[in-house]
């Protein structure tokens, strides 16, 4: 398959609101080359603010849809799926006291729709925000961006590199200890930290996998985003 053909995760926005017809979900949204969808949360957590990069330290109800696999996304009437080929009018919003959000009018076969997201989460160590995707997405409609993928193969499920992969399709940064414990639930598996951490920088090697250090020290994954310089993760 064609890197055309190829359905590919570009970015997500973890933990968003979804305003359409009226209605209001929270959930995940995720850009695709090809889409831009709206999943409904089926997960909750509890987060500390100032962990995520928030000016002011409090506890957060964080409610998202952990998507790695697009083949794997759970039937809800308010999830939502728009090819980009079919929005009309894009738009990113950030001002100082609204939070950022992107604005949507699309064909519905006969009938225009419109939708708003807004994200929930503010991470002030990322650069770039839902406001951003208006951009990308008008660039990834007029054929302005060419995906950057990784020149090596990718590596089997039955690897401990694939699984890892696999795991970290959500595109969210996460540490050594978080991965290990995600793979060993997906693939009821028992693992050796050291095994998961050399796994890892392979896949920083191989082009897979970014890695990130926090002040502290610590360090961090995330997969590489095919939108290269236009990355929405960073």
């Amino acid at each position: 398959m064609s890197q055309q053909e190829q359905e590919v995760i570009l970015a997500q926005e973890q933990s968003a609101i979804c305003k359409t017809d009226g209605k209001q979900y929270q959930g995940t949204l995720i850009l695709t080359n090809k889409r831009l969808m709206f999943v409904k949360a089926i997960q909750e957590e509890e987060i500390d603010s100032q962990e995520r990069g928030l000016s002011r330290r409090r506890l957060v109800d964080l409610r998202y849809a952990n998507i790695d696999d697009l083949q794997y996304i759970p039937t809800d009437p308010g999830n939502l799926s728009v090819a980009l080929q079919a929005i009309e009018f894009e738009k990113g919003h950030s001002g100082l006291i609204a939070l950022p959000s992107l604005q949507i009018v699309w064909k519905d076969g006969q009938r225009e729709r419109k939708s708003e997201f807004v994200q929930e989460i503010i991470d002030r160590t990322r650069k770039r925000g839902l406001k951003d995707w208006a951009d990308v997405i008008e660039k990834l409609r007029s054929g302005s961006v060419q995906l950057q993928m990784p020149g090596s193969p990718t590596p089997s499920k039955d690897t401990l590199e694939g699984k890892i992969l696999y795991t970290m399709g959500d595109m969210q940064d996460k540490g050594v200890l978080e991965i290990e414990q995600e793979v060993e639930s997906n693939y009821s598996l028992d693992l050796d930290p050291d095994d998961v951490e050399a796994a890892c920088k392979s896949l920083v090697s191989s082009g897979f996998l970014d890695k990130m250090s926090d002040p502290s020290g610590e360090s961090f994954f995330r997969k590489r985003s095919p939108l290269g310089k236009d990355d929405l993760s960073s």
